[in-house]
């Protein structure tokens, strides 16, 4: 008899909400429920789901349910705004189920501070995950519908539990948004370790995994289709250890990877069409030790490998189509580079310029290698601090060209490539 009196209470309240006004008619996707009929729960037979008519109900059913105490919720049908202020202030809240819920973005700052919810499944006809949508919450994993195109500034910013994202297969990703004044989408989630970046991503903005010190492992899923990764996007990734970058990235963006301590390995996908590794795009990575430049490489900007102390070897892919190495202030291309040994420029045929400072302080050179008949212009100190036993080879008849060129007379030997 309990049971039967609560469900018909339920269903006087579901239908007496949905006649009278409430001062929330408006759900988060900008759709008005005025004067509509209650739809029906869509889920009827599902044990333990909740259904909510009409964005604004869900103090008042959880209410006359007596659920004031849940651990985990099961909902469907809309919510609103409050809604979410009302989950988050559930304490005792950790597992929440929303995938039945008719929703296409999740609102701006939807569970912000939300330091209870330890894992959410979305609705799959979720477009979008807003602004600061789980920012500073206690998330521990999340999986992200196929459905979702963009993921805004700040969602997850700050998230220090969340270990596990991921992306439904099939995903339509297509930006996962700049940071802006909200912060990038996975800054400083402390305890995540590994990503898989769907195909179908195209930009990554800017501070996207600043400081995500615990990220061991990042991948690009088969035929990806990024484009851009803008500034800072894996900075301060201290446990990165390695790296290939997709064929379809055309620019690495300044301090992309700058300190990322741990970083080993750094390969590019076959057929890469990378033009330009920007502004210390690589600097302070101190567990780098080779590096093989892509043929499609035509800029390397100033300070894009500075300070890389353990890098020994840097080659450059046959076909190249280098033409600058540049220096930018203080910082030169590969300038610092303390255990560098060997610079295999061979199949460089077009290089016109060797910026300022750009192997500045390299002082275990033995071997550098070009393969441009024409001596590159070279800026001031591009070599200076170079050892005295540092061998130049240049193309057959170039010997004397290189002998006389500015900058290049560092070298004390210059000889003839081998055939």
């Amino acid at each position: 008899m309990k049971k039967l009196f609560l469900f018909a209470l339920f269903a006087t309240l579901c239908c007496s909400c949905t006649e009278s006004n409430t001062d929330e008619n408006t759900d988060p996707n900008g759709g008005s429920n005025s004067g509509q009929t209650t739809p029906p729960d869509p889920d009827s037979d599902a044990k333990d789901v909740i259904h909510v008519p009409k964005g604004g109900m869900l103090a008042g059913i959880l209410n006359e349910l007596g659920l004031t105490e849940p651990s985990s919720l099961k909902l469907s049908g809309t919510l609103g705004i409050s809604d979410f202020t009302t989950l988050r202030n559930i304490q005792s809240l950790e597992h929440l189920d929303i995938s039945r819920v008719n929703l296409s973005v999740l609102p701006t700052e939807a569970f912000l501070e939300c330091t209870n919810i330890k894992s959410v499944i979305l609705p799959n006809t979720l477009t979008a995950i807003g602004t600061q949508a789980f920012c500073l919450s206690s998330l521990v994993s999340i999986s992200i519908p196929a459905s979702v195109e963009t993921i805004e500034g700040g969602a997850f910013f700050r998230c220090t539990a969340l270990q596990t994202v991921t992306f439904e297969k099939g995903s339509k990703l297509k930006t996962i948004k700049n940071g802006s004044i909200w912060s990038g989408v996975f800054e400083s989630c402390t305890s995540l370790t590994t990503i898989e970046i769907p195909a179908s991503v195209e930009t990554i903005g800017y501070d996207a995994f600043f400081g995500c010190s615990s990220l061991k492992t990042v991948t690009f899923e088969k035929g990806s289709k990024l484009k851009t990764g803008e500034t800072n996007v894996f900075i301060y990734c201290t446990s990165l250890t390695s790296i290939e970058i997709p064929a379809s990235v055309e620019e690495i963006e300044r301090n992309a990877f700058s300190g990322c301590t741990s970083l080993q390995t750094v390969t590019f996908e076959k057929g890469s069409k990378l033009k330009t590794i920007g502004y210390f795009a690589f600097i302070n990575c101190t567990s780098l030790t080779t590096i093989e430049i892509p043929a499609s490489v035509e800029t390397i900007r100033g300070g894009a490998f500075s300070d890389c102390t353990s890098l020994k070897t840097v080659t450059f892919e046959k076909g190249s189509q280098l033409l600058t190495v540049y220096g930018y202030y203080a910082h030169g291309a590969f300038s610092d580079c303390t255990a560098l040994t060997t610079v295999d420029m061979s199949a460089c045929t077009q290089v016109t310029e060797i910026g300022y400072r750009a192997f500045y302080e390299d002082s275990k050179l033995q071997l550098f290698k070009i393969g441009t008949r024409t001596p590159p212009s070279c800026e001031d100190n591009a070599f200076w601090g170079i050892n005295s036993y540092s061998v130049l080879k240049v193309p057959a008849g170039c010997v004397d060209a290189y002998k006389k060129a500015k900058g290049w007379k560092e070298f004390t030997t210059i000889s003839e490539l081998d055939e």
